[in-house]
């Protein structure tokens, strides 16, 4: 019984190829636009609470309630709970904004590309081609 104990390597092969993009699925980009502001959404929430309880903890906003006081508002006091709460009502409306302005301009773009036949994408295509190497045998 015989054994191939020739090395196989692999070898890329690039070609440049020509795409068209004619539509984009309003469907799918509302999804990833409600995925991504949602995300954006808890970030801004968590980044805020921590701010504020540092802000807090160095007395920076006690600072800023007697600057301002030295200015003549001198009830002026930051309310830390309804701020957040405050910023999360409004968060909520952002995502649905936000989402509402991808589909819009997904949309658009889907119009415009039917006037203008599309948007030509160059990409590179790669495809590993498995060969065989022949032993050298005119060294020895």
């Amino acid at each position: 019984m015989a054994t191939n104990t020739e090395p196989v390597t692999q070898r890329h092969r690039v070609r440049k190829v020509t795409r068209v993009i004619r539509d984009v699925d309003a469907w799918s980009v509302f999804k990833v636009a409600v995925v991504f502001h949602a995300a954006l959404y808890i970030v801004v929430l968590i980044t805020g609470f921590l701010l504020w309880n540092v802000g807090s903890a160095t007395g920076t906003i006690d600072n800023v309630e007697q600057f301002l006081a030295s200015f003549g508002w001198d009830s002026f006091t930051f309310q830390g709970a309804a701020l957040f709460r405050a910023m999360a009502f409004f968060g909520l409306f952002g995502i649905a904004l936000g989402a509402g302005i991808w589909v819009l301009a997904a949309v658009v773009f889907n119009l415009i590309t039917e006037l203008v036949g599309g948007v030509r994408v160059t990409v590179l295509e790669e495809e590993v081609v498995a060969r065989t190497v022949e032993p050298d045998h005119t060294q020895r």
